[in-house]
């Protein structure tokens, strides 16, 4: 082992002295290398040696490991990493949490400096009891806290217009929950005020980066930093005409949007702009418009125009996005031909193209090198055997940091310019930060079976119309019973009728032989009358 790599092992195994005493320890450990080599048989160490040993020391922090990503374009330095805690927020009211558990393993895991983290787990007060319990038990190594607060989901709730309920957007996007990630320093404080920062991450993503680099970026001014994305320009989500009605010219309808599924915070700013109170004011706008105000998403448009393209571009990487989708459309798929697939390793892969040029199914290239990984679409994880069974997978190239000895379903290496690329399952990917005993634990079974009220409202349609058959049968059976009546009746009186016409028809008989009696009578008293004559 040469001079220089002794003394920073050693070095790295004393990172709890005191800076001082382990710089002593380099000069004595030198002085020893240099005293003991031969003439004959070493190298004298040289001053740049020195130095560069002297850095070793001084910019790595004890216990960290080195990390394989560069650091950000925008850190707000170039020495060593902060040592302050980083706050990470979550927010769901899904009693489902192991979705959740996926985003806070990935990320500790990733972390150059996990005991920097300190998560925040934000979600009702009916579930909170049960969240802290089942954390401290399956994730019971990271720093988690769990918080609630019924005034601020009511005031959540108040900004909410009921004409969002009647807009066509998808269910859960008028969720309370939906929005809470614009309200995180009213949940998380220390010592009664906001941490300066704050990361707010979806709750279907991987962390595959160190949020190590977020957390002591310079964020330039900017309340926020989010990742840009051009393919969904501003007027994707917002009614420009509506727009203009209310008097704003100022928007640019092609600008590109910022994704949420990933913020970072100055809680500060955040609040000297009043980001929060805007998106509330939006919100108010939205309800009182004569048009709808925007035609996509709920909780989306508003932070867009609240923030008026003010954030901090953190870069694509933080943001590979798609892995929870099961077909790619033609312009998309044109990106996998243009980076480097030929049908040969189409084939191979076990994707398809469909007659408009898509691709089946959907296959993520970014994920070898991407730092947060977004299930964004309808093939979650933790929810595809119900929904997808039968759909094939999305596929992902294999990330570089994997988790160690961790065993995927199905590998699949393709050349790609000549270059071999590894492809898996992305639900691979997420299986492997959770075990199947804390899978098991914090899945929700209720939601298992999803299928149930659909069930049951075709039951109870089925009941209906039953109940409506048995009561058609009634009301015609009630019916032929009364014609029944009525023809029975008609038919007495038709009897009764004919009785009658027959005793009348007997009467005038009677009365026609007594009228023709009388008649004779008298001609017989006429002829005798005559005859004595």
């Amino acid at each position: 082992m040469d001079a220089q790599a002794a003394i920073c092992k050693l070095c790295r195994r004393i990172g709890r002295w005191k800076l001082a005493g382990c710089l002593f320890a380099v000069f004595v450990l030198i002085a020893c290398v240099t005293g003991i080599a031969t003439p004959g048989n070493a190298r004298r160490t040289t001053a740049s040696e020195v130095v560069k040993v002297v850095k070793a020391v001084t910019f790595q922090a004890p216990g960290r490991t080195p990390t394989s990503r560069s650091h950000s374009s925008h850190s707000s330095h170039s020495g060593p990493a902060g040592t302050d805690t980083i706050h990470v927020c979550l927010t769901s009211d899904d009693a489902d949490l192991r979705s959740a558990a996926v985003v806070v393993r990935s990320a500790y895991t990733n972390a150059a400096n996990p005991k920097r983290l300190l998560f925040h787990f934000i979600t009702t007060p009916e579930l909170a009891p049960t969240v802290r319990d089942l954390f401290s038990v399956h994730l019971a190594d990271i720093p988690l806290q769990v918080h609630a607060d019924q005034s601020v989901q009511d005031r959540i709730a108040g900004s909410i217009p009921g004409r969002a309920k009647t807009a066509k957007v998808r269910k859960g996007l008028t969720s309370i929950f939906n929005f809470v990630p614009f309200y995180l320093d009213w949940y998380v404080r220390v010592n009664g005020e906001s941490p300066p920062r704050l990361i707010y991450l979806d709750t279907d993503t991987v962390i595959m980066g160190d949020l190590g680099e977020l957390q002591d970026m310079d964020l330039q001014g900017h309340s926020c930093a989010a990742v840009k994305y051009c393919l969904q320009p501003l007027d994707k989500y917002v009614d420009f005409d509506a727009l203009r009605e209310l008097g704003f010219n100022d928007y640019n309808p092609k600008a590109c949007i910022a994704n949420r599924g990933l913020l970072v915070i100055d809680a500060k700013r955040w609040k000297e702009l009043q980001i929060t109170q805007s998106i509330e004011t939006w919100m108010r706008r939205f309800a009182d418009s004569k048009r709808i105000l925007w035609k996509s998403g709920m909780s989306q448009p508003p932070w867009l125009l609240a923030m008026k393209d003010d954030f901090l571009d953190l870069g694509d990487e933080w943001n590979c996005n798609s892995l929870g989708r099961d077909k790619m459309p033609y312009a998309e798929a044109l990106f996998l031909r243009d980076n480097g697939f030929d049908h040969a390793a189409v084939r191979k892969i076990g994707a398809v193209f469909s007659d408009d040029g898509g691709v089946d199914p959907y296959v993520v290239m970014c994920s070898d090198k991407g730092k947060m990984l977004h299930f964004n679409g309808g093939v979650k994880p933790w929810t595809w055997q119900t929904y997808y069974a039968d759909h094939k997978l999305p596929l992902c190239a294999l990330p570089e940091n994997m988790p160690e000895n961790f065993n995927f379903n199905s590998v699949v290496q393709v050349k790609l310019f000549c270059k071999l690329v590894s492809f898996v399952n992305c639900v691979d990917i997420w299986n492997s930060f959770i075990s199947e005993e804390t899978a098991c634990a914090l899945r929700d079974y209720k939601q298992e079976w999803p299928e149930e009220p659909t069930w049951i409202a075709n039951m109870g349609e089925k009941v209906a119309k039953e109940e409506e058959e048995r009561i058609d049968r009634e009301k015609a059976r009630i019916q032929k019973q009364e014609l029944q009546k009525e023809e029975l009746k008609a038919r007495a009186e038709s009897q009764a009728k004919i009785l009658r016409v027959g005793e009348l028809a007997a009467a005038a008989e009677a009365r026609e032989r007594e009228a023709d009696m009388e008649r004779e009578q008298l001609e017989r008293a006429e002829q005798a009358e005559k005859s004595g004559r």
